[in-house]
């Protein structure tokens, strides 16, 4: 015989008013969406680590880095020069 799940029995001494039980679930909720959460950056943490771990991922991903810096500064340079050049034109 199925017997649907009762709501917890009040007894002397239980500190909680009857309202305060979907606020418990709700909070139940809360904390395993969080914890869910907390979990997929910690697989994302721990892949991040295992593709940095391998032989030319860091040196490939400096050097990308790297020609990167390198076009932004000639554009930086080349803006910088075409600006100077404009303000020193009669």
């Amino acid at each position: 015989m199925y017997t649907a799940p009762s709501q917890p029995a009040h007894a002397p001494g239980y500190l909680l008013p009857e309202g305060a039980h979907a606020l418990l679930l709700e909070v139940g909720d809360v904390m395993q969406r969080l914890a869910a959460l907390a979990a997929t950056e910690q697989a994302n943490d721990d892949l991040t680590a295992h593709l940095l771990c391998q032989p030319g991922v860091l040196a490939q991903c400096l050097r990308s880095l790297s020609m990167r810096i390198n076009v932004a500064l000639r554009e930086c340079s080349c803006l910088a020069q075409s600006t100077c050049d404009a303000q020193e034109a009669p």
